[in-house]
Order: C-alpha cells, then structure tokens, then sequence
C-alpha cells in the first residue's frame, strides 16, 4: 500500500550525518545525500505528504544554535523545492535524551504534525530512517517502517522493517504498484 504521509528522519537520511556525538551545526557541514532531495520530490509528485521528524539534542546541550538550525531548515526546505518537492512539516526535538516526550522513539513529534495536520493517518504512513530509534517510533504509531542503511540491496527483517540502501530506495519500495 502506497502511504499517504512519510515521516521521515533528517542526520543520515536526507544529508550526511556527524560522527557520533557531533551535530550539523552550519550550513556547511549539511550536505545532502545523493539523490535524497530528489527523492523528496517524488513523494511530491506522488502526492504524498513529506514530514521530517529529527532528534537535534545538540541545541539543549549548547553546540547547535536554534537560528543556524532555522537556516540549515530553511536551506533544507528550498533544495527540495527547487527539485520539485515540497516538505509538509519540520517537526524537532531540541530535548536532552530523557526529558520529553518528543524525543524519538518516543511519538510526541509524531503526534504534534498530527495535530497540524488532523488528515494524517499515522496507519496509512511510514517511517523512513537510519536507526532503531526512528524504528521503534514507526512501530509505536502503526505506521510502516524502513531502515536506511547505506548498504546496498535490500531485505525485511523479522519485524515487517523493510531494510534500503538510501531514501532513493525507499520511495522506490514504497511507490511501487501493489502486486495481485
């Protein structure tokens, strides 16, 4: 079934994540993945909506300022606009681990664009991410899963998780027609 939102998270899907513990913190260091606003436009084209769902505690550990992240946002939103597509929502998670809600996995992101946008339905969605975390939130709202692992090829896992190489891949999966 083709889903009539994605949810998608931002550090590893859409631009190429920090190592561990660092954050992008200028619009320098936010490099777009190959091929992943492109992807964005497709689900565009499509006519599903996009939502970017992204964990950035590094604004309330004090290493990311909220207005560099307002621009790296604003940045984010004109590449796929200039590539055809248009992103529904950015929803963050500024928190330290532990202290919200929001933080995935947790669905506080989830049901805050929810509650902006009442004709999402979180059964008729997917999750496209790079970690268990993003996972887990998918799983938590009924919605489809995919884990972007930047290995090539493809697989499901045990838990229904579809496994993809990059966001490219993972419209591929979930636009292909239902077969009967």
């Amino acid at each position: 079934m083709r889903p009539t939102t994605v949810f998608v998270d931002r550090d590893g899907v859409v631009n190429r994540k920090q190592p561990e513990g660092q954050y992008v913190n200028s619009l320098s260091e936010f490099e777009f993945l190959p091929g992943s606003a492109e992807a964005l436009a497709g689900f565009t084209d499509l006519g599903i909506k996009v939502v970017v769902v992204t964990n950035q505690q590094g604004v309330a550990k004090g290493v990311t300022d909220e207005k560099m992240l307002a621009q790296i946002h604003s940045h984010l939103n004109a590449e796929v606009e200039a590539a055809g597509g248009r992103i529904s929502q950015i929803r963050v998670c500024n928190h330290l681990a532990g202290s919200c809600a929001c933080r995935k996995p947790d669905i506080g992101l989830f049901e805050q664009a929810r509650s902006l946008d009442p004709e999402i339905d979180f059964r008729e969605s997917a999750v496209i991410g790079d970690s268990e975390t993003d996972i887990e939130a998918a799983h938590r709202i009924g919605a489809r899963a995919v884990l972007v692992t930047g290995q090539a090829g493809a697989a499901v896992r045990p838990d229904g998780t579809n496994e993809v190489a990059d966001l490219s891949a993972a419209l591929n999966l979930l636009t292909e027609p239902d077969v009967v």
